[in-house]
């Protein structure tokens, strides 16, 4: 008896500690273009999003996304861990 209680303890909380490792591992290095893409849409909530496209793709650095909506089409950055990064665009200095 004292086997099979050892045996079901060691499951439970090394399973526990592998789903806290993979839940570490995916908030510190996200990867997953399906939650970025849900991280898009919950972002620009208020906007109707009509199309994301994924320009740019550097593993653990960033993603490019180009996001259409109805109005104008941005550009946002997602940095590991589903950080939403703006993309600015640059200003054009007046020719002298």
């Amino acid at each position: 008896m004292e086997v099979i209680s050892s045996l079901i303890y060691t499951v439970i909380v090394g399973g526990l500690f592998i789903f806290i490792f993979m839940y570490l591992y995916d908030w510190l290095f996200g990867e997953k273009h399906e939650k970025q893409i849900r991280k898009i849409h919950k972002y620009y909530a208020k906007e109707n999003i009509q199309k994301v496209e994924m320009l740019e793709h550097q593993p653990k650095k960033f993603t490019l996304y180009q996001v259409k909506s109805d109005r104008e089409t941005k550009r946002v950055k997602i940095k590991p861990g589903y950080k939403v990064v703006k993309m600015v665009s640059k200003k054009k200095e007046p020719s002298r």
